[in-house]
């Protein structure tokens, strides 16, 4: 069936079931929907039995961002991303900083969206020098599943494919965007298990289970845990998140704390300086040896120092590199200890 609105496309992981109900696969809460129903993300509708997107190549947000800013330190570190988003997600994040389009569904009128081609992606990457890769973020990208899956397939291997994902999607999901040629992953925690799967309805053993799939399959994984004050700031949660970190990656795995501040429908206070330094504190005690704090502009916890000496490796401020340290063999010049980054070159 071919639709006016060409951003109604045909879903690509969907099981029909008895009747005209169909089952959503593209994420983890695997939707049943029935027919004219949508499912909980509000971007995807059963149209006569059969499953739709219905935001292919609608944009909600567009613009040209550091890769810092995803965050991701150890990934094409001091490139720039075009950055894109669109609408909805699949979480109920009460504190959401993007609630004006996460907590939207799809324009219902097509003259009221922003259409951008895989085409015209691939041009405006092609024509501007200083786009080092494509990264879909803003919102949940599982949601635009078909839409980034085009765009990393026809995106030249120059450029890097990158995902700000609450990793949340189905293992299918995930295997069809490796295949698509995506190579990196920013993945946000809001706490541990005996947080999140009651806060938020979802069980986050699928997004360790997710990662340690793309961590097999060499995908470039750096982690963010939200510190939400009497919400998921507990020691103990701290030191399990570490832990599992460990377990399931690798040490050598980045993780960024990252500053809460009151948006949408949560008004407890900023989280305090000294309980992110605290979060820094547990961490490397547990055994990470790269462990960042963010939205607190100028601490010196953004930059990248040696797990084994110390040394100032790479100096950040804000989300630019102001400073290079390593050696052309990516180790730390003070103590030769290799240090992880992607890609294995000089900044």
């Amino acid at each position: 069936m071919k639709f006016k609105d060409p951003r109604i496309q045909e879903s690509i992981l969907y099981k029909r079931l008895k009747g005209d109900t169909v089952q959503c696969q593209t994420c983890n809460r695997v939707c049943i929907i029935k027919e004219n129903d949508i499912g909980f993300c509000r971007t995807r509708k059963n149209i006569e039995g059969k499953l739709y997107t219905l935001q292919y190549g609608d944009v909600s947000s567009y613009s040209l961002n550091p890769i810092e800013k995803k965050p991701a330190y150890h990934y094409f570190p001091g490139s720039t991303a075009l950055t894109l988003g669109s609408w909805g997600c699949n979480l109920i994040c009460d504190w959401c900083q993007n609630f004006h389009i996460t907590k939207r569904p799809p324009p219902e009128n097509p003259k009221d969206s922003n259409l951008i081609t895989v085409e015209k992606i691939i041009e405006n990457t092609s024509f501007n020098t200083s786009i080092n890769g494509v990264c879909f973020s803003f919102n949940e990208p599982t949601l635009s599943l078909e839409f980034s899956i085009d765009v990393f397939k026809q995106l030249s291997e120059d450029y890097y494919k990158h995902y700000v994902t609450n990793g949340y999607m189905t293992t299918r999901a995930l295997d069809l965007l490796i295949a698509s040629g995506m190579n990196g992953m920013t993945v946000s925690f809001k706490g541990t298990e005996n947080v999140v799967d009651c806060l938020l309805d979802m069980k986050l053993e699928r997004v360790w289970e997710n990662l340690q799939i793309a961590f097999q399959r060499g995908v470039h994984i750096e982690l963010v845990y939200l510190l939400i004050p009497t919400v998921n700031d507990d020691e103990e949660f701290i030191r399990d998140f570490s832990q599992k970190v460990i377990q399931n990656l690798s040490e050598d795995v980045p993780i960024h704390f990252t500053r809460y501040f009151p948006a949408h429908l949560y008004r407890i206070p900023k989280t305090p300086i000294s309980i992110m330094q605290k979060a820094h504190t547990i961490a490397k005690k547990e055994g990470l040896n790269y462990v960042y704090l963010g939205n607190i502009p100028g601490h010196p916890f953004q930059s990248t120092y040696c797990p084994e000496c110390s040394e100032l490796l790479i100096k950040r401020d804000s989300f630019s590199v102001t400073f290079t340290n390593l050696t052309p063999e990516n180790r730390c010049p003070k103590c030769n200890k290799t240090i992880p980054k992607f890609p294995y070159r000089p900044i």
